[in-house]
């Protein structure tokens, strides 16, 4: 997303926000110390933890119900889907 927004010239100081509905993903990429539970983690997924410590990106919590991007991603019912509309 960094290299997007500079690849199309907008200037972006403040960090990234990622919205997340999975409060754990959000408390893993504050978390400093490995833990054994995240050792089955693959190294690569481990880019978005290091971008939120260099502060480029932060993660922040956004109730499953107003996640937009699903209206691109899942089938929805028609209430769901006119309310992500009009959230558009």
């Amino acid at each position: 997303m960094e290299k997007t927004l500079q690849d199309i010239q907008v200037k972006f100081d403040d960090p990234i926000p990622i919205f997340r509905d999975n409060t754990s993903a959000i408390n893993i990429s504050k978390n400093l110390v490995m833990h054994s539970k995240m050792k089955h983690i693959l190294i690569k997924y481990h880019f978005i933890r290091k971008k939120v410590i260099e502060k480029n990106t932060k993660l922040e919590y956004i109730g499953t119900k107003e996640q937009i991007a699903d209206i691109f991603a899942k089938p929805l019912r028609h209430e769901a889907f006119e309310y992500l509309c009009q959230k558009l």
